[in-house]
């Protein structure tokens, strides 16, 4: 029972930060974060307001609310990796993401203005990630919250495992959808 709910809650696997930095692996994170915007809008397609109140499991954010929270952390991502380039290891916003899923922006089922921020954040934050030097992508903040530094590279590469660990959470929910009859493709 214990290893079912891990596998929902962690479907590709825990991330695990590469801590040294290595330009292909980077490049694939940065390209990861371009096609992430549209890899979502593909994801939900056809989806209708009942469906985005699907979970992927008992007690996990449904479709709508992944949709926000993508739209929350990639802001805040993007916030992040603008403040370590222009300060010497600042130390970071934290925000509680179950608090943030409290507010009334994050429990509409309309979905399609967090669909815009992504797209614009994501357009931005990929076009100043691909000017970045290997000095700068090894620049750091501090993470009070796990009381640590992180590297710009790790950053990037987390937040690209973090776009394939929530669409696999749609997935899911898109599965459990179609097992209940109401999709047949």
């Amino acid at each position: 029972m214990q290893d079912e709910l891990e596998s929902l809650k962690f479907p590709i696997g825990k991330y695990k930060a590469m801590l040294d930095f290595n330009f292909s692996r980077t490049v694939e994170d940065i390209r990861t974060l371009e096609s992430f915007a549209e890899a979502l809008r593909n994801s939900v397609k056809g989806l209708d307001k009942t469906d985005f109140k699907k979970s992927y499991r008992d007690g996990g954010m449904n479709i709508a609310q992944i949709i926000h929270h993508f739209c929350d952390t990639h802001t805040y991502a993007f916030l992040r990796t603008k403040h370590t380039l222009l300060e010497d290891n600042p130390s970071v916003k934290m925000y509680d993401v179950e608090e943030f899923l409290t507010t009334p922006d994050s429990n509409v089922l309309d979905i399609e203005d967090s669909l815009n921020v992504i797209d614009g954040i994501h357009a931005k934050w990929v076009s100043l990630l691909k000017t970045l030097s290997e000095n700068e992508l090894k620049k750091t903040y501090y993470h009070s919250s796990r009381d640590k530094n992180i590297i710009l590279h790790e950053h990037v590469g987390m937040y690209a495992w973090h776009t394939k660990h929530h669409i696999m959470h749609i997935e899911i929910a898109k599965k459990n959808i179609k097992q209940r009859g109401k999709r047949k493709k």
